[in-house]
């Protein structure tokens, strides 16, 4: 019975010192997930490297991004100087209605006692006041020698909302602060096709101080043809005419077409480089009493 008994108290002994030893284990687990904390964290690192990368590579994206559009809008403002109510250096429009009516519009830069704009049958503007308006005109409008004549004219009116068909004349001069000139004169015809150009004057200036002139009448069949550089060269009469014909069926002066366009033909057609090429004017009146008029002068 003692042995017994005895039995019982190592029992019970024993299992009161497993007792003791499985709390340490329990402890254990905090430092467990401390270790594991610290195993996961290089992993969170990397994540949250990434996650700056990501932010880094967004910003960066973000920066070209608004790179290209600053870039796309600073080309716009630079690839030409018309367009710009800053490098209008002087202005001067005139416009003629069919009922004898009259607009004109004149501007400089910088001195307002030459700014006017005046309209038949209504007070004269002058000073601040003109400028103002003028500025606003010129906002509207774009004046440049690679768009056709027409184009600019029709721009010009509807700026304006003046009707087309009331208008038997535009004359428009426009001078740039970097000395480019550009000016353009269309008078109506009858209606009728505008036939065989009546009337020719062309004046051509050279960087090199030789000017041309051409000159001719086809009704009065009468033409002269003069370039000077230095020594003077006169055709006169019927090999004029029959010279300048020739380069009239060369060439076509129309509305429709750019300055540009009619210039390089010009040139083109009397062995002329474009470069060597500071003034050039064209007037040319057709059989149904239209005129086409176009200067461009370069500095």
């Amino acid at each position: 019975m003692k042995k017994v008994i005895a039995g019982i108290s190592v029992a019970a002994l024993l299992a009161a010192c497993s007792t003791q030893e499985v709390e340490p284990e329990e402890t254990s687990t905090a430092d467990e997930a401390d270790v594991q904390a610290e195993e996961n964290s290089p992993g969170d690192a990397e994540e949250m490297e990434e996650t700056e990368a990501g932010n880094s590579n967004s910003t960066e994206e973000t920066a070209d991004s608004t790179e290209e559009n600053t870039g796309g809008n600073n080309s716009g403002e630079t690839e030409t100087q018309s367009g710009s109510v800053e490098n209008v250096h002087e202005f001067d429009l005139q416009v003629e209605f069919h009922n004898d009516e009259e607009w004109e519009f004149e501007y400089e830069l910088d001195d307002d006692s030459d700014m006017e704009v005046e309209r038949d049958g209504q007070e004269k503007v002058t000073g601040a006041e003109a400028r103002e308006e003028i500025e606003v005109l010129l906002e509207q409008i774009n004046i440049t020698t690679d768009r056709p004549l027409a184009e600019m004219r029709d721009e010009v009116l509807a700026a304006l909302d003046i009707a087309a068909e009331d208008v038997e004349d535009v004359n428009l001069e426009i001078e740039y602060t970097d000395g480019e000139t550009i000016e353009f004169d269309h008078e109506s015809g009858n209606g009728e096709e505008k036939g065989a150009a009546e009337e020719l004057d062309m004046d051509i200036d050279f960087f090199s101080g030789e000017e041309w002139q051409y000159e001719y009448e086809r009704s009065d069949r009468e033409g002269e043809i003069e370039k000077e550089n230095g020594e003077e060269i006169e055709i006169e009469g019927q090999e004029a005419v029959e010279e300048i014909e020739a380069l009239l069926g060369n060439i076509d002066i129309t509305m429709d077409r750019s300055i540009d366009e009619m210039k390089q033909e010009v040139l083109a057609a009397l062995d002329v480089e474009q470069d060597d090429v500071r003034d050039f004017d064209m007037d040319v009146e057709y059989e149904n009493g239209e005129t086409v008029k176009f200067k461009h002068d370069v500095e």
